[in-house]
């Protein structure tokens, strides 16, 4: 009896799939008759099968046909290896902690950490008014392209094969023709069929572009024809909204091009579209008007008072924990090095780049781990981080900076006392460790600006390559340690003029603090703290996400990849959308304007 379960276990554990896993644990009840076992076996089953789904789309198992390999990195990846790196799960865990059996990607995270997600955004798809033209004026396949002289194939357009041409105008007909019969297809494939069947096709569409890298998510079905995707992470939504949603499933949100059009009037081209009653909470803001079974409600775990208030901020505070680490590792080292007055000046360097990396692990897959407001404005331009999280982030990060200079302070204040009154160093020196400026007098306004600019270009093309996934991601966690690594290489490169801030919080934090420790206000009387941290990374980090855009990224949420009137609309509906929270625009003015 011991033998057979110990070798039942064993078998058990190399199956790859769960349907042979339940036969086999079917025909183990039958022939033990004991329904104490039948129980304790199905409770390990469900505690280890949602852990053992998120590995399925990784390499296959190793045959005896394939050869036994001998690497020197290591043995190859297997199913045994896996499951050998996997934690213990105790039977019942999982029922009482529900969201640790959430897969890791159940909402998308914008992290350093790990490729970047994937988001429907405005410019990719079309307005409420654009497909309502479409509809009453329906185009040919390729129209654009045959009034040209073009004679294309309307399916190679749509997969996006465009010959070379040294005339523009040939290339964007021809871009133009595809983006239309794909947004057309797209639209007919969520409208022209009921519920059940447009969630299956969305579904598996998504599944279709990710399957290959990631494990995929039941989605569970959805009430109404056109549904809603999130344009960035989910929120999920109140009981209030939710059935205020189901109850007033035709209405319309123009502000966000929401639209409810039946598969009869889609499908048979009728010319008329009825607008409905207007309702702004109907919808929370930021989820995009098609395919609602893509979003998700989250399972928190909620045990204490304290876990709801994480739950709701949890991101926030991942941020600033990872930041205070950062920091106050990055400034120890600094005054260590220079109170020891002895040091390598590049000593500093590895352990900035190093602090960086503990603070990418520390919240990476939370908050994604920015450490730096120029990278969540950057990733909110160009990839869809939602612009609602941006002051949440935007406080932490600070707070985080302002705490970390009181800590390292603190750590090394008996030797900072003995290294100014000693005559050995100035405050000067002292303040250095903790804020940049012009390192030298000889150091001008342009020459500290452009260093700024530079460096922080160089740190954005790296983090948007490293979050490509059509790249050459690392895998097995490596971004940290890599963009740690790319820190240590800017610190060395760039910090010898400025002290190479590349990030706003990690100076304007220290300055505030150093200002109520007492060092006086020639903190703020150089004009650098706003032009070196402030002005010179933010314009580093969009021109550094623009190029790597321009020259290799591919994918529509770019706004680099929009076409110029899809930019322009999402910019107008945006002012548009302050104008009215700020009460400045008429409701006739608004009319005008969608």
């Amino acid at each position: 009896m011991c033998h057979e379960a110990i070798g039942g276990s064993l078998w058990e554990d190399r199956l790859p799939h769960a349907g042979i896993d339940e036969t086999i644990s079917s025909s183990r009840q039958n022939v033990r008759g004991s329904q104490e076992d039948t129980e304790r076996g199905s409770l390990r089953r469900r505690s280890r099968t949602s852990r053992r789904s998120t590995f399925r789309s990784v390499a296959p198992l190793t045959t005896a046909g394939q050869g036994t390999q001998f690497n020197l990195a290591g043995p190859s990846e297997s199913q045994q290896l896996r499951s050998a790196h996997e934690p213990f799960v105790h039977p019942g865990y999982g029922d009482l902690n529900p969201s640790y059996e959430q897969p890791n990607n159940t909402k998308p995270i914008w992290s350093l950490a790990k490729p970047l997600p994937r988001v429907v955004r405005p410019g990719m798809v079309p307005t409420k008014n654009e497909l309502l033209e479409s509809c009453i004026n329906a185009e040919l396949p390729a129209e654009n392209s045959q009034k040209l002289g073009l004679d294309v194939d309307p399916n190679e357009l749509e997969k996006g094969r465009i010959d070379k041409s040294a005339d523009v105008r040939k290339m964007a007909a021809q871009v133009t023709d595809a983006r239309v019969q794909r947004e057309n297809n797209f639209i007919k494939t969520i409208l022209a069929s009921d519920a059940e069947s447009a969630s299956g096709d969305v579904a598996q569409l998504v599944q279709t572009r990710s399957s290959q890298r990631r494990a995929t998510i039941t989605r569970p079905p959805v009430q109404s024809p056109l549904d809603t995707v999130e344009e960035s992470v989910s929120d999920h939504l109140s009981t209030a909204s939710k059935k205020r949603r189901s109850r007033e499933s035709q209405r319309l949100d123009e502000a966000e091009g929401e639209i409810d059009l039946g598969p009869d009037e889609l499908i048979e081209g009728n010319r008329s579209l009825e607008t409905l009653r207007i309702d702004q909470e109907a919808y929370p803001e930021d989820l995009h008007p098609l395919v609602q079974n893509l979003v998700e409600d989250e399972i928190h775990n909620n045990h204490t008072v304290w876990s709801v208030v994480r739950t709701h901020h949890r991101e926030a505070l991942a941020e600033s924990l990872a930041v205070f680490i950062q920091l106050t590792v990055g400034f120890c080292a600094d005054i260590a090095v220079t109170v020891a007055n002895a040091g390598n000046p590049n000593t500093t360097a590895w352990a900035w780049g190093f602090a960086s990396m503990m603070g990418i692990y520390i919240s990476g897959g939370v908050s994604g781990a920015h450490l730096n407001p120029t990278i969540t404005v950057m990733l909110w331009f160009f990839r869809g981080f939602p612009k609602r999280k941006m002051p949440e982030y935007f406080l932490a990060q600070f707070i985080g900076a302002f705490c970390a200079c009181f800590a390292a302070y603190g750590v090394y204040y008996v030797s900072i006392q003995h290294y100014v009154s000693s005559g050995t160093g100035t405050d000067q020196e002292i303040m250095n460790c903790f804020v940049t400026n012009q390192r030298n007098p000889y150091i001008n306004v342009p020459t500290a600006l452009f260093t700024e600019f530079v460096g922080t270009m160089c740190l954005t093309v790296v983090v948007l390559a490293l979050g490509d996934d059509q790249n050459a991601p690392p895998g097995a966690g490596m971004n940290s340690l890599i963009i740690g690594l790319v820190i240590v290489c800017l610190t060395i490169s760039f910090a010898n003029q400025t002290g190479a801030a590349l990030n706003p919080s990690r100076d304007f934090g220290p300055r505030l603090a150093l200002l109520a420790l007492g060092y006086g206000s020639e903190l703020f009387t150089n004009p650098y703290w706003f032009y070196g941290p402030f002005a010179g990374t933010l314009m580093g980090s969009f021109t550094g996400a623009f190029l790597y855009d321009f020259f290799i990224f591919t994918g529509g949420e770019s706004p680099v990849n929009y076409p110029l009137d899809r930019t322009q609309r999402a910019l107008r509906k945006s002012g548009m959308k302050w104008r009215r929270r700020l009460h400045l625009t008429p409701k006739e003015e608004e009319d005008k304007v969608v």
